[in-house]
C-alpha cells in the first residue's frame, strides 16, 4: 500500500497545484487552457509518436482490445442513461451527456501519467493502440447524439456528412496525426534519427507533469455546480462499474495478454474525459451534470484507483 501510494500521491499532487494555481489567481485561467493547448499540440502527439514508432507491433492484433474495451464502453454508456432517466427522472438531450460521462474515459490527461507511474512509458504501447480508434470512435458517437437530438422531428440522419465532419476535425488533431505518424514509422521499420530521437527525449519528459497540471486547471473551470448526486453515480459507474466489467470481460469473453489487461484497466478505471463537457455544450445542456461528473469521477479515483493498480500489479504477477 505504500507504493501505491508513492505512485498515486504525486500524481494527485499535481492535478491539486494545477488547481491551485487558477483558484489562487497566481496564474490567469486562460493560463490554463493555453497550458491544455501545448500539451495536446506537442509533448503528447510525441509520446504517442515515440510509442509507436519504437514499440515491436508484430503478431499484437488489437481486435479482442478495442472489442473489450468497447463492449464495456457502450454497456457504461447505456448504464448511465438508465440511471439517469430511472433513478433521477431526467429526459432528453441530457440523457446523451449523461452516457458520454459514463463511458468517456480520460486516458490522455490521466490515463497516461498513472500508467507511465504504475509500469513505465514502455508499456504504452497497448493504450495507444487503443487511442488510435478511441477519440475517433467516442467523437462519433458524440455528433450523432447531437444529430439525433438536435434534428428536428421526422427528418433524416445524415450519416455521410456526420463522418466527413468528424473526419475533418480528427485530420487537424495532432494527437491522431503523432499517433498515424508512429504507427508509419514503426510498421516501416525506421530508425528515429539521432537528433530528431534527442529533440524527443527532452521533451517527452515533461508531458506527464503538464497533463496533470492542466487538468488540475481545468478542473477549476467545471468546478461543482449542482446535480450532485446524479453526478457522483455517473462518477461511480465511471471509475467503479467501467474497470470492473472490463476486468470481468477480460477474464472471460475476450482475454488479453496480462500486460495488455492491467495496462488498459487502469485506463478503463480513469476519471471522465472532459469531452463530456464539451458535449454538453454542444447540447446547451447538462453543463452541470457534466462537469460535476468530471470533478467528483477525479475525487471518487482518489479512492478507487489505489485499488484498481493493486488489481493491475496482481494481474501482471507483482
Amino acid at each position: 500500500m505504500l507504493d501505491i501510494f508513492n505512485i498515486v500521491f504525486p500524481i494527485f499532487a499535481l492535478i491539486a497545484i494545477g488547481y491551485g494555481l487558477i483558484y489562487s489567481g497566481l496564474i490567469p485561467k486562460e493560463a490554463g487552457a493555453a497550458l491544455s493547448k501545448f500539451v495536446f499540440t506537442v509533448p503528447l502527439p510525441l509520446t504517442m509518436f515515440r510509442s509507436l514508432a519504437t514499440a515491436n507491433l508484430s503478431e499484437q492484433a488489437p481486435w479482442s482490445l478495442w472489442g473489450a474495451f468497447f463492449l464495456c464502453v457502450f454497456a457504461m454508456f447505456g448504464l448511465g442513461m438508465l440511471v439517469t432517466r430511472f433513478l433521477f427522472g431526467r429526459e432528453g438531450s441530457v440523457l446523451a451527456v449523461a452516457g458520454i460521462s459514463s463511458g468517456f474515459s480520460n486516458l490522455v490527461l490521466l490515463g497516461i501519467p498513472v500508467i507511465s507511474a504504475v509500469f513505465g512509458e514502455d508499456s504504452l504501447v497497448p493504450l495507444v493502440m487503443l487511442l488510435t480508434i478511441h477519440l475517433p470512435i467516442m467523437t462519433l458517437l458524440s455528433s450523432i447524439m447531437v444529430e439525433i437530438y438536435a434534428r428536428e422531428p421526422g427528418q433524416a440522419l445524415h450519416f455521410g456528412a456526420i463522418l466527413l465532419k468528424v473526419g475533418k476535425g480528427l485530420m487537424r488533431n495532432a494527437i491522431i496525426l503523432g499517433i498515424l505518424a508512429g504507427g508509419i514509422w514503426g510498421f516501416l521499420g525506421l530508425p528515429i534519427p539521432e537528433l530528431a530521437s534527442g529533440v524527443i527525449d527532452r521533451i517527452v519528459p515533461v508531458t506527464v507533469p503538464l497533463a496533470l497540471m492542466a487538468m488540475g486547471m481545468s478542473m477549476r473551470e467545471y468546478g461543482l455546480q449542482g446535480d450532485i448526486l446524479n453526478g457522483l453515480a455517473l462518477a461511480i459507474i465511471k471509475t467503479v462499474a467501467f474497470p470492473a466489467l472490463f476486468y470481468l470481460v477480460t477474464a472471460t469473453i475476450l482475454p488479453l495478454p496480462n500486460a495488455w489487461t492491467a495496462v488498459i484497466l487502469l485506463g478503463a478505471a480513469s476519471p471522465t474525459g472532459v469531452n463530456a463537457y464539451l458535449l454538453a455544450n454542444h447540447f446547451g445542456v447538462g453543463h452541470r451534470l457534466s462537469a460535476n461528473t468530471i470533478s467528483l469521477s477525479v475525487l471518487v479515483s482518489l479512492v478507487t484507483l489505489p485499488f484498481w493498480i493493486s488489481v493491475a500489479h496482481t494481474i501482471m504477477g507483482h
